[in-house]
């Protein structure tokens, strides 16, 4: 049976920076943990909710657990997530038991739960014209401040794509995000169907995997999942509270293949984006969903923590930096702004 269940987090609440929209100037509020002013960790209360999401997905009652963790590049992702798979790691290597009596609740015995960094999972930066949004930072790089999530098979592990320094539009995020999950998928269904062959069939469990990004990804993801791309981008479809947790389940093949065609007839990246492991082909995703579609069957759960659902975000048009810095200023309608929350 292949990939059924994928978990969406956001991270936890994080520390802020700012950017001067004239000059393209990131300035961090505090120094970050990797010099990148647009790689902030999180606050005390992140790592609270950080904890709170981990006791959740470990509990006897979850299933099924995460069977692969993937995750965007940037400390804070990998800060919240850390807790969680920390602990499912050590049930998973102890063999301890956090299941029920019927086996719900079990770790599958064939998880890799080292973290696969993915940088087309990664934050949104909006269009610009006249400078670079800072870089991704490298696997490489993150695994000396996560090493007991990121190992020799993490750095490894090659990323589809990278997105553009010089950031992207709405439609050319979800198409990145469209790109990467359809990738994502393909890969863990390869790798359940070659464990598979050599199990016999009461032994093959329900996989799922665990996804850490942010808010505006996150957007994109719920719809490049479902199909679903609401006429104004700014509908507030796909909850993304801080640490909050949405479940997607697989559409049976029936009613993928009665879903409808994508209306779009031409998809691009944005200009800049370098393709690794990925053609490039942007699949059609509208009105179908990735990997044959699924369906939201919890949207932004937070009942699990201790301060319910905060730092909601939506998209509130285009980010984009076209004046330059010799612009007029009537372009301009800000100097200095604070990021998304």
């Amino acid at each position: 049976m292949p990939l059924d269940t994928i978990y969406l987090t956001r991270h936890g609440h994080r520390l802020n920076w700012t950017i001067d929209f004239r000059t393209g100037t990131y300035r961090a509020q505090f120094p970050t943990p990797t010099g990148n002013p647009a790689d902030p960790a999180l606050t005390s209360h992140g790592v609270r909710q950080s904890h709170e999401l981990a006791a959740h997905v470990a509990a006897a009652q979850f299933h099924p657990k995460p069977f692969r963790v993937y995750s965007s590049p940037f400390y804070r992702c990998l800060q919240t997530i850390q807790p969680t798979v920390e602990e499912l790691k050590r049930i998973h290597e102890t063999g301890e038991s956090s299941g029920s009596a019927d086996g719900l609740g079990l770790i599958d015995q064939h998880a890799k739960l080292d973290v696969r960094i993915e940088n087309g999972l990664g934050e949104w930066f909006g269009a610009t014209d006249f400078f670079d949004h800072p870089a991704h930072p490298t696997t490489e790089e993150m695994s000396t401040h996560f090493p007991t999530l990121l190992s020799q098979a993490s750095v490894d592990q090659k990323p589809l794509l990278i997105p553009s320094t010089r950031g992207e539009t709405i439609t050319q995020l979800h198409d990145r995000v469209a790109t990467a999950l359809e990738g994502i998928i393909a890969d863990v269904d390869s790798e359940i169907t070659a464990l598979e062959e050599k199990l016999p069939v009461e032994q093959r469990t329900s996989k799922s995997v665990l996804i850490c990004a942010h808010a505006a990804p996150l957007i994109a993801m719920g719809r490049v999942l479902t199909g679903r791309m609401p006429g104004d981008s700014s509908e507030e479809d796909f909850n993304v509270f801080t640490a909050g947790l949405s479940t997607f389940r697989r559409r049976s093949v029936a009613s993928a293949a009665n879903s409808n065609q994508d209306s779009v007839s031409e998809s691009r990246l944005a200009n800049g984006t370098t393709l690794i492991r990925s053609s490039g082909s942007v699949p059609r995703w509208r009105g179908r969903g990735v990997g044959g579609g699924w369906d939201c069957i919890g949207n932004g759960d937070c009942s699990f923590l201790s301060g319910g659902a905060e730092r909601g975000w939506h998209f509130d048009g285009e980010e984009n930096f076209q004046s330059g810095p010799m612009g007029p200023s009537s372009e301009t309608a800000a100097t200095t702004a604070t990021t998304k929350l």
